[in-house]
């Protein structure tokens, strides 16, 4: 049986001037990143998986530092941003306008010029091969809003058009346990250890 914590990376740094399409963390992301780890440290973690950006590996590095172990990078885990020019938050896509929100919206791998059907497969293949591997029971993947709601809709049997009716939170922990994606139970969604961020800093 495999136990599986999804992670979503701390805040990002929108807007960060040296890497605005792969911001690093906040300073608030960076703080709740470190307390994230001292909470999932008593957790029996024993391997940590990680997308390949850089606010999902920020988050995973103070966990695997407290634990000793180094965070494995997997593609399938990105976003569905990955790749784009710039980061931009919900917050800021809203406000661009009600045309492009709607966009989004309607399908979000669309809006950044991704095959939906590829995308969604990519995440679950990924997803798939990390519960079949031996190494470990209880893993940490660190990954993104878009990526764990695949998974999660994935394991409950549910459709995409749901992605937009449950959040999850940076720095939130849903957790999964099973042998295999097909046979999945889903033991919590969006366990927010730490405190949103104020309005400033969004």
């Amino acid at each position: 049986m495999k136990r599986l914590l999804l992670i979503r990376h701390g805040l990002p740094h929108e807007g960060h001037p040296g890497q605005p399409h792969d911001p690093p963390l906040h300073l608030l992301g960076r703080r709740h990143a470190q307390r994230l780890a001292r909470q999932l440290a008593a957790d029996g973690i024993d391997r940590i998986v990680c997308s390949p950006q850089q606010r999902a590996i920020d988050t995973a590095m103070p966990l695997a530092r407290k634990l000793g172990l180094t965070p494995e990078i997997h593609d399938g885990l990105a976003e569905v941003d990955h790749g784009t020019g710039r980061y931009r938050s919900v917050d800021t896509l809203r406000a661009e306008g009600p045309e492009r929100w709607a966009e989004f919206v309607a399908s979000p791998a669309r809006f950044f010029g991704k095959d939906p059907a590829e995308y969604e497969a990519n995440v679950l293949q990924t997803f798939e091969s990390i519960v079949a591997d031996t190494r470990g029971a209880r893993i940490a993947v660190f990954s993104h809003g878009m990526t764990i709601k695949t998974i999660l809709c994935a394991a409950l049997g549910v459709r995409e058009g749901l992605f937009g009716r449950f959040t999850i939170a940076h720095c939130s922990v849903s957790r999964l346990s099973g042998r295999a994606l097909s046979d999945m139970r889903v033991d919590s969604v969006n366990e927010s250890l730490c405190k949103p961020a104020p309005a400033s800093a969004q």
